[in-house]
């Protein structure tokens, strides 16, 4: 190449639209030496993803786009740059993939139009020129390219999550047909056949998940789920089928997550059942309490009663633990924590008093104590289940006398 040290700008553009002319006239064959290496180079353009036409009518269009005005104004990156980006990413191409195969095809019409450039003796600052326009449009293209893959692929992201919200909801509600419900069920990633259990969980502020990263947590444990963040709950679809106890895996990870209060459903095997099996869950959620986080609805069938209507529930603890309110709230609690592992040690002082590292003696001193101030002997299976209702209520709304509770399930101020 030959340079001058004053040459006229104008000639420069000449010498470089000159060079450019030359690439237009050999455009198909460019494009199609392009798409060749492409598709030598990346595997994915040699599958269906992206037909052979389709690839080399886009490498035509970069060679008309990139030649077409060189030397005479800067060549911006056309209007389909986005477009081309969009279609990748409806055509399932990694943007990886879609990157290499810019490059390669660059790479390739810069090597020609170096070659050009020897044989027409271009100037050093027409070349200069031309590889600044050159390698200037196409860092523009391929970033418009990759910003409509990105733009796409975040509308389908954002169409697909609200899709499975909307299909999640609809199965939640019982709203789903027999055919969408196995739709629903491919596009959730839950298997078709169960057993299956819906997890509710609080959630520690409106926005924040009440179980972070529970979907991996459950994935790591074979067990197949699908959530949901509302304002007050988070709720979950868990699929239990398979080998070994995964109703048990499922309840024993979601106690590892010492996550707050957590209500789990009895295993379903219909997933049009799912609608009740969430009120299952919401009524074992509203049993939970400090020292029982995790309720599965039928493994504690008096702790979920208790919770199951909470003015009716309160209104009997109230009345069968109305005589302890006349002892001091230690008392009481001794008395109430006493019954409480009498009944979790199947009636046995002596299991009891190893519970509370206490003597069995001083066990049976305290149930006679609860008999006298609640009237009711433990020697009666009926008064039994009457105390132990009227303990879990009691439990879960700590020391003290329980409140009465207005129509609207408010607690008011305890009778004087």
């Amino acid at each position: 190449m030959t340079d001058s040290p004053d040459a006229d700008p104008d000639v420069i553009d000449e010498q470089v639209a000159l060079l450019a002319a030359g690439m237009l006239e050999r455009a198909e064959e460019l494009a199609a030496s392009a798409t060749a290496r492409i598709r030598e180079a990346v595997p994915v353009y040699r599958s269906d993803a992206v037909p052979r036409e389709v690839l080399y009518e886009a490498a035509l269009n970069n060679v008309h786009r990139l030649f077409g005005r060189m030397g005479r104004v800067p060549s911006p990156a056309d209007d389909d740059a986005r477009g081309h980006g969009r279609a990748r990413a409806q055509a399932g191409v990694p943007l990886s993939a879609v990157m290499e195969g810019y490059r390669v095809g660059a790479w390739y019409l810069w090597e020609q139009l170096a070659a050009a450039a020897v044989d027409i003796d271009l100037s050093g600052r027409s070349a200069l020129l031309a590889a600044s326009e050159v390698w200037s449009a196409m860092h523009t293209h391929t970033q418009q390219m990759a910003d409509g893959y990105r733009e796409e692929l975040a509308e389908r992201l954002v169409a697909q999550e609200q899709r499975r919200s909307a299909l999640l909801q609809a199965l939640l509600e019982g709203r789903l047909t027999e055919t969408s419900l196995w739709e629903a069920a491919d596009l959730l990633g839950l298997p078709h056949t169960g057993p299956y259990a819906v997890v509710v969980a609080n959630v520690p502020s409106i926005g924040r998940h009440a179980l972070p990263g529970i979907e991996s947590l459950l994935g790591r444990a074979g067990i197949a789920s699908v959530w949901r963040l509302g304002h007050d709950v988070e709720i979950g679809i868990a699929c239990v089928s398979g080998s070994g106890n995964r109703f048990d895996r499922l309840v024993a990870s979601l106690t590892s997550t010492g996550a707050g209060f957590i209500g789990v459903s009895p295993p379903y095997a219909d997933l049009r059942e799912t609608g009740s099996a969430l009120r299952l869950a919401r009524i074992a959620l509203h049993s939970a309490f400090d020292g029982h986080q995790v309720v599965v609805f039928d493994r504690d069938p008096l702790a979920v009663t208790a919770a199951s209507d909470p003015e009716v529930m309160q209104r009997v603890a109230r009345t069968t633990l109305a005589g302890l309110d006349r002892v001091s709230i230690a008392e009481r609690a001794l008395l109430l924590e006493t019954f409480g592992a009498w009944l979790d040690n199947g009636g046995s002082a002596e299991r009891t008093a190893e519970r509370l590292y206490v003597h069995a003696n001083t066990v049976r001193h305290r149930l006679r104590r609860l008999e006298a101030r609640t009237g009711r002997s433990l020697s009666d299976p009926r008064w039994v289940v009457e105390l132990g209702l009227a303990y879990e209520v009691a439990r879960r709304l700590g020391p003290g006398p329980i409140p009465s509770v207005d129509r609207t399930g408010r607690g008011a101020e305890t009778a004087k």
